[in-house]
C-alpha cells in the first residue's frame, strides 16, 4: 500500500532534482498478519505492488518512504512516513460489529543519524502519522499514531541489506477507540462496553533482509508486537497480548534504458 502512494510523491517532488537514479518495476508479495493487534484471527494475502526507488543528492524515495535532508546538518533529516492496513471483516471478538475499513497512515518523521560509516548505520526515527480510512464511499479521520524507534541497518559487500527496528508505539484516544472500543449497541454476552484511552500501544521489533540483483529485487521481514502494558489491554476485543507479522516480496526491475527515459522526462 505505501509504495502506491509514493508514486504520486515521486512525480510531484522530483521535478527540479538532478544527479539522480531511478528504478521502477512490478512485484508481488505474500503477507501474514492478524486482523488487528490483539486479534487471534490471522490472514495470508498476496499483494501486487509497484517497485519504486529514487535517489538524488538531497532526496531519496524507497520502501521506507520519502527522506530529504533539512538545513545543512547532515545528521538530521525529515522524511514522509507512510503505512497502512488492510480491511477487516469483523468476526471472532468483533463478531457483528462494524468492519474495519482499509486505512492509510501518513505524516512526517524526524530522523537523527547517530552513526553512518562503511555500510553500517544507527538512527533514531520519530514518525507521527495521521490515520485515514475509507469504505470507498467516504473518508474518515481515525486519529494519529507515533512510534519512536532505534534503527540499525547494514549493507553487506555482496549486496544484501539487513535492517532492525525496535521501539514503542503510541496513539491517541480516537485511534484506540476506533479499533478497541465497544459501543453500547455492540454489547453482548462476553463483550462489555469499553471506551479506550490514549497512550501506549505496545512494543514493536522488526527485522528485514533484502537483495537487489540486476533485474530483480527480493526481500522478507518479520515483525513482533508485545501488547503487555498497553492502554487498551482490558478491551474485550483483545484476545492475545502479542502479534506476529511476516512477509516475502519479489519484484522485477525494468530495464535501465526505460527508467532513464522516465527519469529524464520527470526532471
Amino acid at each position: 500500500m505505501n509504495k502506491s502512494i509514493i508514486i504520486g510523491l515521486l512525480l510531484s517532488n522530483s521535478l527540479a532534482l538532478n544527479a539522480s537514479e531511478l528504478d521502477l518495476g512490478m512485484g508481488i508479495g505474500a503477507m501474514y498478519y492478524p486482523d488487528y493487534l490483539g486479534s487471534n484471527i490471522n490472514n495470508t494475502r498476496y499483494i501486487p505492488y509497484p517497485y519504486i526507488a529514487y535517489r538524488s543528492e538531497n532526496l531519496e524515495i524507497d520502501g521506507d518512504g520519502l527522506q530529504q535532508d533539512i538545513f545543512d546538518w547532515k545528521s538530521l533529516s525529515v522524511r514522509l512516513s507512510v503505512s497502512g492496513s488492510l480491511p477487516v471483516n469483523s468476526s471472532g471478538a468483533r463478531d457483528k460489529m462494524s468492519d474495519l475499513d482499509p486505512s492509510v497512515e501518513i505524516g512526517p518523521a524526524l530522523v537523527y543519524t547517530l552513526y553512518d560509516k562503511d555500510g553500517l548505520s544507527f538512527k533514531f526515527d520519530f514518525p507521527i502519522r495521521a490515520v485515514i480510512s475509507s469504505d470507498f464511499k467516504g473518508v474518515d479521520y481515525r486519529g494519529y499514531i507515533y512510534d519512536p524507534k532505534l534503527s540499525f541497518e547494514y549493507d553487506f559487500a555482496d549486496g544484501y541489506n539487513f535492517q532492525l527496528h525496535t521501539g514503542g508505539v503510541f496513539a491517541n484516544q480516537k485511534y484506540h477507540d476506533y479499533i478497541y472500543g465497544v459501543k453500547p449497541n455492540d454489547v453482548m454476552i462476553g463483550r462489555d462496553y469499553y471506551k479506550a484511552k490514549a497512550g501506549y500501544s505496545g512494543y514493536k521489533t522488526s527485522m528485514g533482509i533484502s537483495k537487489k540483483f540486476d533485474n530483480f529485487w527480493i526481500g522478507s521481514f518479520v515483525r513482533h508486537y508485545s501488547l503487555r502494558g498497553s492502554s487498551f489491554k482490558n478491551s474485550p476485543l483483545v484476545s492475545k497480548n502479542s502479534a506476529i507479522y511476516g512477509g516475502f516480496f519479489m519484484a522485477y526491475i525494468f530495464d535501465k534504458s526505460y527508467t532513464d527515459r522516465i527519469k529524464n522526462w520527470i526532471e
